[in-house]
């Protein structure tokens, strides 16, 4: 018996075991002249040390004149590290190169809120406020700086330049004292617009209700008359049919002699021999007419309701109109008789 020779691809070859699609990464590792635990990739730098880093390669850049690139080296420092304020005050110089002044003015500020007692920071910053005409910022960061640097001859000349032009701190101290009573008014007249506004919304809003109430109230009247008219018209058809009448039920302040005390339309007596052609009783004659037996006898025959037929529910009030449809509710309600039984 002989061992089979191996497909190429399997087996073992140069001390690397091959199975399939397994390799023997220790046989590797040996040819590699390395051992099985490989060093770790580098890790990466602290925030602080990669911001400082890129710093001084946009320094490098900022010497030889190519200040676009080192500000956006100096970007990245600051993304590194928020708290670097040399690398704000470096891109302050930087954007003051490029004349972007007010660029430099906020990093100046971002910078100092970080290192207030860094005159030379201050010092940009009233450069930054020279250029764009503000003497009187760049009096106050000139005077901060030489505060600061009393012995900086660089910052007292700049300071009087300054002064020459018309820049003061005492106007710079009312100017910051006008725009924040001109804030304050601001505040105020957003805060007053936004009332305006909630109130005026809200009576839209209050409109937009009480007209959706009135519609409603108009639906509902309509199908009340249509009902109120429906349920008179059966009734009368058929009080036509039991009575042989043709017309309509006579009516006298507001109720029907054909009517009996609970609403019902009353016919034909069913007695025989009584001759009662119809109900007849006039409620409002009749004295205390929900304790008065009389009240639910007829006046023609003297048979009691059950003896007439009944023909229906006969409305004798037409449903109220809404007010906003045009009537008077007062005058309605006052109508002599409307409530009575």
């Amino acid at each position: 018996w002989k061992r089979r020779p191996q497909p190429c691809g399997r087996g073992r070859q140069s001390g690397t075991m091959v199975t399939g699609n397994h390799v023997d990464l220790q046989g590797l590792f040996k040819l590699a002249g390395t051992k099985e635990s490989a060093a770790a990739p580098p890790q990466r730098k602290p925030g602080r040390e990669r911001s400082e880093e890129l710093r001084q390669k946009g320094n490098e850049l900022y010497r030889i004149g190519a200040y676009e690139a080192a500000v956006d080296y100096y970007t990245r420092a600051v993304n590194a590290d928020p708290g670097n304020e040399k690398a704000f005050g470096n891109r302050c110089a930087a954007h003051t190169m490029m004349k972007s002044f007010r660029e430099a003015v906020n990093d100046a500020d971002y910078g100092i809120r970080l290192s207030p007692s860094w005159a030379k920071l201050h010092s940009r910053k009233a450069v930054a406020h020279f250029y764009l005409k503000e003497y009187d910022e760049s009096v106050q960061a000139y005077r901060k700086a030489v505060d600061l640097d009393p012995g900086n001859e660089e910052y007292r000349s700049g300071l009087s330049q300054a002064q020459k032009l018309g820049g003061s701190v005492e106007r710079m101290i009312q100017k910051k004292a006008m725009e924040r009573e001109q804030r304050r008014r601001d505040e105020a007249a957003a805060k007053m617009a936004a009332r305006v506004s909630l109130d005026r919304n809200g009576a839209s809003k209050a409109r937009a209700s009480k007209e959706s109430v009135e519609k409603e109230r108009a639906e509902r009247y309509e199908k009340e008359v249509i009902r109120y008219k429906l349920t008179r018209r059966e009734a009368v058809t058929k009080w036509r049919a039991s009575t042989g009448e043709a017309g309509w039920p006579e009516e006298d302040r507001g109720r029907s002699v054909r009517v009996d005390i609970f609403g019902n339309l009353r016919g034909k007596c069913q007695v025989d021999g009584s001759g009662c052609n119809m109900w007849h009783r006039d409620i409002d004659s009749v004295h205390n007419a929900w304790g008065n037996m009389e009240a639910i006898e007829c006046s023609n025959c003297g048979h009691g309701i059950d003896k007439h037929e009944n023909c229906g529910q006969y409305p004798l009030n037409e449903p109220l109109k809404p007010r906003h449809m045009g009537s008077r509710y007062e005058e309605e309600l006052n109508i002599p008789g409307i409530h009575k039984a």
